[in-house]
């Protein structure tokens, strides 16, 4: 039998030593993106797909039905994208329960939110809504899109920065500046 003092530290020491497997999936290592989703499986990516953040080292998951492509910069995910394998070479809706499962899991000890477009117009809004996706922050500003309810991109709330930093690190300029294009 243990005394409470005992077993208050050995509980303690369980969890300081399991709560780096139970936080959010942004921010993990590679290491643990793959003890939780697997060897990586390079083949899923398309030849006229875009890197998820270009600059950082890219990973891809098949999981359960799903294709994840995660970002590492500086060994922690600051960018995924859900999206359902096609079934029959067609695109699968992420349905309203799947979104909240993903935030479920993404959320650790922060909460989300839904930003609803405001305009003061319900049909602009509803047009925005559909241009750039549903939108949620969470309240360590990290944030979600669900595009075309095809996909759901989540990032760190430094994702973009960290963007720019690589972009510019590789002398690549930023997207919308080609050469040649007059800028209108």
């Amino acid at each position: 039998m243990t005394s409470p003092i005992a077993s208050r530290v050995l509980l303690g020491s369980a969890i300081f030593i399991f709560a780096p497997f139970v936080q959010a999936r942004l921010g993990e290592t590679e290491a643990q993106s793959q003890a939780r989703y697997g060897e990586p499986t390079p083949e899923l990516i398309g030849p006229q797909e875009k890197p998820v953040l270009p600059g950082a080292k890219e990973v891809i998951h098949s999981y359960q039905g799903w294709r994840l492509r995660v970002a590492f910069v500086n060994d922690a995910a600051v960018r995924i994208e859900y999206v359902h394998l096609p079934e029959n070479n067609a695109p699968k809706k992420i349905s309203e329960d799947e979104v909240k499962a993903v935030l479920e899991a993404e959320k650790g000890k922060f909460a989300w939110r839904e930003e609803k477009a405001r305009t003061g117009y319900k049909e602009l809004n509803a047009l925005k809504t559909i241009l750039e996706g549903r939108q949620w922050e969470r309240s360590d500003h990290a944030r979600a899109v669900l595009k075309a309810e095809l996909l759901l991109v989540v990032e760190s709330r430094d994702a973009a920065d960290l963007e720019k930093k690589l972009n510019k690190a590789s002398g690549k300029a930023t997207p919308g500046a080609a050469p040649g294009v007059p800028k209108f």
